[in-house]
């Protein structure tokens, strides 16, 4: 097969077609050789964003989920004059010099949020170096650990990321899940057979 040349987005079948083309253009770019990717690397790429998309979903109602719903009255306190304090969900109308706060049920429900929307925001991005069968679960299991990612071990968090995935994994033969209890680790790996993966996709493609 004839060399193949690349100039930013556009393939040309020869250098003297990728010369001509650069000496029409007013800025410095590179002509760099392209090969035509394989039919077995078409493949991977497809299931490749599958197995993404299959996360991002994933991770995208774990957002939701964790949108916070406290209740309404536990989401300020108040503290009067005599040292008293506690959830809105008490009487304080008759209370002397009455000042208002943060609840930490409500703090740690909005911080819980955050972290969640922020790795959603982490996982976005090229993920075309994994482009080996063997690295797709390394990308599967990078993708829940960012996910996973929080300042503590003990909260809701943890463990509700830890459930989420648990779930989807069950009802997913293409992504697997194990724990490790000693190290209180979460392994994501793939499960699927890329030819199937494909011929699946592609047939529902293409009805």
């Amino acid at each position: 097969m004839q060399q193949q040349y690349k100039v930013n987005n556009t393939i040309f079948n020869n250098l003297e077609e990728a010369t001509a083309h650069v000496a029409t253009l007013n800025k410095a770019v590179t002509i760099e050789p392209y090969t035509p990717p394989s039919a077995e690397s078409k493949k991977l790429s497809v299931v490749r964003n599958m197995l993404v998309r299959e996360m991002l979903e994933w991770a995208g109602s774990f957002v939701h989920h964790m949108s916070p719903s406290t209740d309404v009255s536990w989401m300020y306190s108040f503290e009067d004059a005599d040292g008293n304090s506690d959830a809105g969900d008490c009487y304080y109308e008759d209370c002397t010099d009455v000042t208002f706060g943060n609840n930490l049920m409500w703090a740690d429900a909005c911080d819980d949020y955050q972290s969640a929307v922020d790795n959603f925001d982490s996982l976005l991005g090229d993920y075309n170096s994994y482009n080996t069968e063997d690295k797709l679960s390394d990308m599967l299991n990078n993708m829940y650990h960012t996910m996973s990612d929080h300042s503590s071990e003990t909260d809701d968090y943890i463990g509700c990321v830890r459930d989420s995935i648990e779930k989807m994994c069950a009802n997913n033969p293409n992504i697997a899940h194990s724990y490790h209890h000693p190290s209180r680790r979460t392994t994501i790996s793939f499960s699927g057979n890329v030819d199937a993966m494909y011929n699946s996709y592609m047939l529902d493609r293409n009805s």
